[in-house]
């Protein structure tokens, strides 16, 4: 006797409407759950630091939003100031923004909508796990709850509350719902695939190389199937309109980027997917490198359970169900070894190391968090699976969902406090801004020194400053920016060509001597300290 879900019985699909808004409310109900009062809304405490990396993304926020319009779109000419720097290497997410800025005309901003943007990523990563659960089954509300739960759940994904566009996750798994439906109707997307890949581009470049992996696999997967060689050409499609968009987004800002390193550093430990529980953990398990933090994919113990269960003679997959394509898996499997990069540890000890291609360094210290990379696999790992179980009887499957809801909650819920609890930090906000307004009346260029990545300045030094800059609409000459490079000995050259009328000169204190200031700035120049800061001006006491 065959049988009917209560909800297919009432007529609502869960590939429909009620599932996509039930699993999108469950996303944005779990957000607000897991962060404390006034996060959501921007207000909280979190948010008042100038020595984080929010105060980053909030400063070249609020400097991209004071900027007039120009080409690039994205470009900020006040932080790096006279070359100018764009939202990307401020990690203000460049999608987000840009939209937010077009609104601005004629709908009210908060003044800091970080928040919504992480309410706005859990709601689409309920929205993106219905649909990569639709298109594993096409009306399966078992299937949808248990990939929803599992995916908004990923522990992977609420540790990321601290860099805000590595929060899209999302974007993985439309792209493993675009594959899966590619397979299955053995037809190509490339209009889906472009708008995926393009969004994921001006968002996260770690998530567009996953999504783009992805495609590959998708496409070359596809190819096996039709041998059309137009399913291949697909490829090119969303690699092009990237490309296309670069100089109208980002002008030239990709040729002053300069590398950085940490491959290898910041890595995946072999058992960072098992072993950070709270039911069953490993005492022994360890940060080895010291940077693995960023290799943080713990699956949580009811999905690990879950997978264990694959082989038995549990997992009994209907006749509709389809394995993950060849190139699917190596695409999963390379992503895997990246994650754990060229140096290789259990726990605390030091297995393996393989000396990584010359060639390949450039792409390697672009992609220096290689830990980040098996989150694609987490998401693979939850569709896959869950998948395995559909063709067991109804109170067999309320049972093992029960039982993997109940295990995996109550395994997580000691992490997901400690993230609210991390979320409830206090404020520090060293520079006083009303103070430095008065200090700056009539400035228009803040000449900063050391700057960033010189002499050793520290993110302490560096960010209350264009969190002045960025507030109080002035210039400044350095900026936390990512892969800025700076000529650390320009700084007399830099200063005799400032207009002192307009100009704040600022040292820090601890870099530099009462001598040395003197001998940088102009004639008739006025030094007052203000923290750990020197402001001189001429003019002023």
């Amino acid at each position: 006797m065959t049988h009917k879900p209560i909800l297919t019985g009432l007529g609502l699909k869960s590939s429909g409407i009620a599932g996509f808004v039930l699993s999108v409310v469950f996303g944005a109900i779990f957000a607000m759950v897991v962060t404390p009062k006034g996060f959501i809304a921007g207000t909280s405490s979190y948010w008042h630091t100038q020595v984080e990396d929010i105060a980053q993304y909030l400063s070249g926020y609020l400097a991209f939003m004071r900027a007039p319009w120009s080409l690039p779109l994205l470009s900020i000419p006040s932080l790096n100031w006279p070359a100018g720097t764009v939202v990307t290497f401020v990690d203000a997410i460049p999608a987000f923004s840009l939209a937010l800025k077009l609104l601005s005309p004629v709908v009210a901003l908060p003044a800091n909508p970080f928040g919504i943007w992480v309410l706005l990523c859990f709601a689409l990563q309920g929205a993106a796990a219905w649909f990569a659960a639709s298109q594993l089954r096409d009306n399966d509300w078992w299937v949808l709850g248990l990939t929803v739960f599992l995916c908004v759940l990923m522990p992977s994904l609420t540790a990321r509350m601290g860099h805000l566009s590595l929060q899209a996750h999302f974007i993985l798994l439309f792209a493993l719902g675009l594959y899966i439906r590619t397979q299955r109707q053995q037809k190509s997307s490339a209009g889906a695939w472009t708008l995926l890949l393009v969004l994921a581009f001006y968002i996260n470049f770690y998530l567009t190389a996953m999504a783009i992996a992805i495609l590959a696999a998708c496409q070359i997967d596809l190819y096996r199937k039709t041998a059309n060689r137009r399913d291949l050409a697909v490829i090119a499609v969303p690699l092009a309109a990237i490309a296309v968009s670069v100089p109208l987004m980002l002008g030239t800002a990709f040729g002053k980027a300069v590398p950085d390193t940490g491959f290898g550093y910041y890595s995946m430990n072999l058992l960072a997917p098992v072993a950070q529980g709270s039911l069953i953990s490993m005492p022994f398990f360890v940060d080895a490198t010291g940077g693995q933090y960023e290799g943080y994919n713990y699956l949580g113990l009811g999905l690990i359970a879950l997978v264990a269960l694959t082989f038995t003679r549990l997992a009994r997959p209907g006749a509709d169900w389809q394995r993950p394509g060849r190139f699917l898996v190596v695409v999963l499997a390379a992503c895997a070894v990246y994650a754990l990069s060229n140096e290789i540890y259990l726990g605390p000890v030091h297995l393996l190391h393989w000396r990584a291609p010359e060639f390949l360094m450039p792409l390697f210290e672009a992609f220096r968090s290689s830990g980040r990379f098996f989150w694609v696999v987490s998401y693979a790992i939850v569709l896959y699976v869950v998948v395995r179980f559909t063709n067991l009887g109804v109170v067999a499957r309320a049972g093992l969902a029960a039982a993997v809801l109940l295990v995996q909650a109550v395994d997580l819920q000691p992490t997901f406090a400690a993230v609210k609890q991390a979320l409830k930090r206090e404020a520090s906000e060293p520079a006083d801004i009303a103070q430095w307004n008065a200090a700056l009346a009539g400035v228009k260029t803040i000449h900063a020194f050391p700057k960033f990545k010189c002499n050793g300045a520290l993110i302490r030094e560096i960010l209350p400053l264009q969190m002045v800059a960025a507030r109080g609409g002035y210039n400044l000459t350095t900026g936390f920016i990512s892969r800025y490079g700076a000529d650390c000995d320009a700084i007399a050259p830099e200063i005799a060509a400032s207009d002192p009328d307009s100009s704040a000169y600022v040292f820090t204190r601890a870099q530099f001597s009462d001598e040395q200031i003197a001998s940088y700035v102009p004639a008739g120049t006025q030094c007052r300290q203000l923290d750990i800061w020197i402001v001189c001006r001429k003019g002023q006491p």
